[in-house]
């Protein structure tokens, strides 16, 4: 852990939440009305969301709650810095995320390293290992190296050079880091007209998600705040992103500020509706950040062999729950502790079961159809590669290559893209094959592939061809960043939310399925960067990061622990993980479920246990979890997925004797010479036997109703009409 930013004194009020969830207009609603009592009008007072999601729908919800008839000045703390700097300097541009890969990539290649370095460079993960580093330094103002360094962190200085290189780099073009717009949002605040400007927008601030603001977000509201009122929201034990960067709870925020402590247990539950202590997600999400629940909860625990399994049994629950209450599928959460790995595979395996998925921010690239398309396109024209045209044949059957070489446009790869998109009918083919939300998705990641064309054609420093577009989609590929890299973040509407805890933080769902609930995740080991070993980073002073936590840092962070036995880091790091748990469980209103997994793919694959955090639940009088058999026992099948699962894996023997009664049956003999006559034979056994079995039946008729199209993977009830 490094030294501390020397943050000036906020001068204000700060009103202390306890850790409760559900609507965060209605948790803020008090000092929001504080604040618009003393301003002439609504519009002076600014709402400031620390965390970039949920932006909008918040708005709209704080003023429904508050009744205004105009709406509310709300905007995420990034994206205010971002209109401070524009004020402080126009001419700059905010780097999209692909630009900023590229023009890294650029530096790191033609950097000196050292030996350390040189060798680590060897490996194909180099480049974005160092890239999420830097950022997560550019995120709280660069690095804060000590005066006195500690073992290894001469490493850390070397990547300091190195993001001043970067950063020079960006500067000789007029371009911003998106990360870097806090940090010089301070500085710029006080040139001249800058701040006369920005307080023309308003008298009082008040700043949502307080206990998330680390040193460098405090510095801006300082400033910001010079000649206005500061009203702070904190919501106590509930921070996951801060307290990565810096130790203790939100007491270490409030130097200067007025507390107002609504977190006392007493006023907490005097002040919580009944319809608020019943959602389950409170008693569980309370339980794992706090240790304590005021009232009795039931969760639900889904036990499968394989991660593909769990995931599969998560789609047919769904499925089941839409048939029994009608719910729609934006009403679910699937949510795992972090973005990466193996978030893309859990996507894939709803969608295979007809489940549709809604995930926020930049992702998709190396799955989306249409980018395959664009990317053939480039290598048709890079080295006429037959494989390129055979994929654009299959997207276009009747392309050819004049059809191809009459779309190019031999001074801009953007205006070349654009000639096929249209020439071809790209996004009509895209509305016609894919599902409204997967079709925006598309959209957008087209959108992303235009604007990394059109810099390949605009930036001097690169060749304006295929080739180099290519190359730079390749990297936007590898390295497809997770949505926290971005100012503003929106959940596309129509589809299941796929994300990681804190997506939710703010916000709820009628059900919610915790993946992955092992002890290889909750806690799992934390590994801050693959770049260096643990055991190194631990004696980093000035790693971006709480590295060396002290035992009374442990303590002052979670009402969890109250001593601490062992290694201070690795308990550090593993009571953050459960308040991740905690954060995720909190969000569901109606139904909860805990996912466990016993195997990783693979006849190899290492066994999983159940995470320790689940014991602890287990061992709670208040808490209960039920366990759901799943598609394989009490619950009918409806998905597509687990219906072709449950013909060709479950019941081999059964299936075995259901296709030789078909081909042989007692009264006519049926000549099997396709797949469709192999059907027919089956569901005539069926029509005519009593000894079935019945869940297998009704697997066998789903498939049957999917394969004719009677039934749609998507429809409001599951494929077998609802379960019995």
């Amino acid at each position: 852990m490094g030294t501390s930013r020397q943050t000036p004194q906020l001068d204000g009020t700060l009103h202390v939440l306890p850790f409760d969830g559900g609507s965060l207009a209605a948790r803020v609603e008090d000092a929001f009305d504080t604040a618009l009592d003393s301003v002439a009008k609504p519009q002076d007072v600014l709402v400031l969301k620390r965390l970039p999601n949920g932006v909008a729908e918040f708005t709209t919800d704080l003023r429904e709650r508050t009744g205004l008839s105009v709406r509310p000045n709300v905007q995420s703390l990034p994206r205010h810095a971002a209109t401070v700097l524009h004020e402080a300097a126009p001419d700059k541009r905010l780097l999209s995320y692909e630009e900023r890969i590229e023009f890294l990539a650029r530096v790191l290649e033609g950097y000196n390293w050292s030996s350390y370095f040189e060798d680590a460079s060897e490996h194909d993960s180099f480049g974005r290992d160092v890239g999420q580093l830097l950022l997560d330094a550019a995120w709280q103002g660069g690095f804060d190296l000590p005066d006195q360094p500690g073992e290894y962190d001469e490493l850390l200085a070397e990547l300091a050079d190195v993001n001043a290189a970067f950063h020079e780099k960006l500067d000789q073009r007029g371009l911003v880091e998106q990360a870097d717009t806090i940090s010089r949002a301070v500085e710029a605040i006080d040139r001249p007209g800058v701040r006369e400007r920005i307080e023309r927008e308003f008298d009082a601030v008040v700043v949502v998600e307080f206990e998330e603001c680390a040193a460098i977000d405090r510095e801006y509201l300082a400033a910001l705040t010079r000649n206005a009122d500061l009203y702070c929201v904190a919501e106590n034990q509930a921070s996951i992103e801060r307290v990565k960067k810096e130790p203790g709870g939100v007491e270490r925020l409030a130097d200067g500020l007025t507390v107002l402590d609504r977190a006392a247990k007493d006023a907490a539950r005097d002040a919580v509706s009944d319809s608020e202590r019943g959602r389950v997600g409170r008693q569980f999400g309370a339980f794992l950040a706090t240790g304590d629940c005021d009232a009795e909860a039931t969760a639900r625990l889904i036990e499968a062999g394989t991660l593909d399994q769990q995931v599969e049994e998560v789609a047919n629950e769904i499925e089941y729950l839409r048939a029994e209450h009608g719910w729609e599928y934006d009403d679910f959460a699937v949510l795992l502790r972090t973005i990466g790995d193996p978030m893309p595979r859990v996507r894939r395996i709803l969608r295979h079961s007809g489940v549709p998925t809604a995930s926020a921010g930049v992702n998709g690239l190396e799955q989306d159809l249409a980018v395959r398309e664009l990317h053939a396109l480039a290598q048709y024209h890079i080295d006429d590669e037959n494989h390129a045209f055979d994929l654009l044949t299959a997207r276009v059957p009747d392309v050819d290559d004049e059809l191809v070489r009459e779309c190019v446009d031999s001074h801009s790869v953007a205006q070349s893209l654009k000639n096929w998109i249209v020439t071809t009918d790209l996004k009509r083919r895209i509305a016609e094959d894919a599902a409204d939300i997967d079709a925006r998705e598309q959209f957008r990641n087209i959108s992303r592939l235009v604007s990394i064309a059109e810099f390949v054609d605009e930036q001097d420093f690169l060749e304006s061809n295929w080739y180099q577009f290519a190359r730079m989609l390749e990297r936007a590929i590898t390295y497809d960043a997770p949505y926290a890299h971005t100012a503003e973040v929106n959940v596309a509407e129509g589809g299941v939310t796929v994300g990681d805890t804190a997506l939710v933080k703010n916000d709820s769902r009628k059900a919610v399925f915790l993946l992955n609930v092992v002890d290889a995740e909750y806690p799992g080991e934390e590994v801050l960067s693959p770049l260096f070993p643990t055991t190194w980073i631990t004696k980093m002073e000035g790693y971006p990061a709480v590295t060396r936590p002290t035992e009374e840092n442990v303590t002052d962070t979670y009402a969890t622990v109250s001593e601490v036995s062992g290694d201070e880091f690795e308990r550090y790091h593993d009571e953050r993980a459960r308040r991740q748990l905690a954060i995720g469980a909190r969000s569901a209103e109606d139904r909860l479920y805990f996912c466990t997994y016993e195997q990783s793919q693979g006849s190899v694959g290492r066994r999983q246990h159940r995470s320790r955090y689940l014991h602890a639940i287990r061992n709670h009088p208040d808490l209960t979890l039920e366990t759901v058999e799943g598609a394989g026992e009490d619950r009918d099948i409806h998905t597509l997925g687990s219906a072709s699962t449950e013909i060709l894996s479950q019941p081999w023997h059964e299936l075995e004797r259901v296709q030789a009664e078909a081909s042989t049956g007692s009264e006519d003999k049926i000549e099997l010479e396709s797949t469709e006559e192999t059907l027919a034979g089956i569901q005539r056994v069926l029509d005519d036997s009593d000894d079935v079995n019945p869940r297998f039946e009704r697997a066998v008729r789903t498939q049957f109703d999917l394969a004719r199209g009677a039934v749609r993977p998507d429809e409001n009830r599951g494929p077998t009409g609802g379960g019995e």
